[in-house]
């Protein structure tokens, strides 16, 4: 049974005990949001307060992997009416076949929120790493960041003309790079053609250049992984030299609040690629910026691999649920294909905390 939840606020006496999950009903209407721990759930979510002896982590997969968008009950804002979507026929398997279904779907979930932890972790050694480096070298030259890299803004092609769009090329948006888990971009939610790009003053980037938003929210980085072009919400950084690219990415990521604070605005705060050119960086010899990339490299290498099996991963996960959902292939068949990606302890494991719950 779906309720709505609370329109006030955060209160004990809303709290839902965990484990369990909301379904967006405005924001992400329909998407699933799952919690391990007790929850307060707010008026822009429906919440389970009776699964009637199903397995929560199935009906979490449900929803996940079932399109709601056609029951938007809302005339202005979209809005998912509990009511709308309570004849909705599914699918329920047995008990012990939900819970393998989830265990084997959970333990692609399960790999991939590893995947995340260790990318955090290396992003806190590389910055605290950085934070060392700096201080032991106070022999440095002082100069700009338009003198020391080349700086590039964005642009976007006009929006009308349907030869500009649905191409092959990335073109990335501010949302692309604040949706990342991690500093690697490898794809854009819209694409442009040749034609686009050469109607505009956007530029096509080589992979490993730093992409910094740069206006509402500034400071969210990204270094493609792939060619890519950018809106004008971005400050572009090419290093000169390869060796330059891990101390400006960790130098601009330091002085994110330097930026904010030199960034103005009427509509939203901004900070100007020539604003951005002329601000003062201090340099290190260029043996010492050998030194640290030949130490950072390593560690942002093993992040964006990551990401990579990250990407790999999730993209299987996709490919099953419905599968698994519809009954069109069974989980032992399911099994052995994730076992090869994620290995037999992690399913085993997943089945255990499925058992226990």
């Amino acid at each position: 049974m779906l309720s709505s939840g609370e329109s006030t606020g955060f209160h004990n006496e809303a709290r839902v005990q965990g484990p369990g999950f909301v379904v967006g009903r405005a924001t992400n209407l329909g998407r699933p949001t799952w919690s391990d721990a007790d929850y307060w759930p707010l008026n822009t979510v429906l919440y389970a307060k009776d699964l009637r002896g199903n397995d929560p982590k199935f009906a979490y997969y449900w929803f996940m992997g079932t399109d709601l968008s056609g029951y938007n009950s809302g005339s202005v804002q979209p809005m998912l009416n509990r009511n709308y979507i309570a004849q909705v026929p599914i699918m329920r398997p047995p008990l012990d076949e939900q819970r393998a279904i989830a265990a084997t779907l959970g333990a692609l979930d399960n790999k991939i929120e590893s995947n995340r932890r260790a990318t955090d972790i290396i992003g806190q050694l590389r910055r605290a790493h950085f934070r060392a480096w700096r201080q032991a070298h106070v022999s440095l030259e002082p100069t700009t960041f338009g003198a020391f890299a080349d700086v590039y803004g964005g642009a976007t092609p006009r929006t009308t003309n349907p030869e500009h769009w649905e191409g092959e090329l990335t073109w990335v948006t501010p949302t692309d790079v604040t949706a990342l888990d991690a500093p690697y971009l490898f794809d854009s939610s819209r694409k442009i053609t040749e034609a686009g790009l050469a109607s505009c003053a956007a530029t096509l980037h080589p992979p490993g250049t730093i992409l910094m938003t740069s206006r509402a929210t500034i400071g969210a980085f990204a270094l493609n992984q792939v060619p890519a072009a950018t809106n004008q919400g971005f400050i572009a950084v090419r290093p000169r030299e390869p060796w330059h690219r891990w101390f400006l990415f960790e130098e601009m990521q330091s002085r994110v609040p330097e930026f904010i604070a030199q960034a103005n605005g009427s509509t939203f705060l901004e900070i100007s690629r020539g604003r951005f050119k002329a601000l003062p960086v201090e340099v290190p010899k260029e043996s010492a910026l050998q030194q640290f990339d030949a130490q950072l490299a390593p560690l942002h290498a093993k992040a964006a691999q990551l990401q990579v099996e990250s990407r790999k991963l999730s993209g299987l996960r996709d490919t099953l649920l419905p599968e698994l959902l519809s009954g069109r292939i069974r989980v032992t068949e399911a099994r052995d294909t994730v076992e090869t990606a994620v290995g037999a302890e992690v399913i085993e494991s997943a089945a255990q905390l499925e058992e226990g719950a």
